[in-house]
């Protein structure tokens, strides 16, 4: 699969600091791979949205066809859903 990052998911994660920056990555990295990996949730009142944990972060992303991913958001806990 492929693996796209919105313009605000891309800022999000170049202002991170390095460590959690290395953790999302390698996060999205294995999205590629499968689309629901162990953890991931549906998000509600949104088709084929999802959300991935990583630490305090978490990774928004969207399935597009069968074949693309999108990530649209990548944010803190509690700002993540607004």
């Amino acid at each position: 699969m492929k693996v796209y990052l919105s313009t605000k998911a891309q800022k999000a994660l170049e202002n991170l600091p390095e460590e959690s920056r290395n953790r999302i990555e390698s996060k999205i990295s294995e999205l590629g791979e499968t689309p629901y990996p162990p953890g991931c949730k549906k998000l509600r009142g949104a088709p084929s949205s999802y959300r991935l944990r990583v630490g305090v972060y978490r990774i928004l992303y969207t399935l597009v066809g069968r074949d693309t991913i999108v990530v649209f958001k990548i944010a803190p806990r509690g700002s993540a859903y607004d």
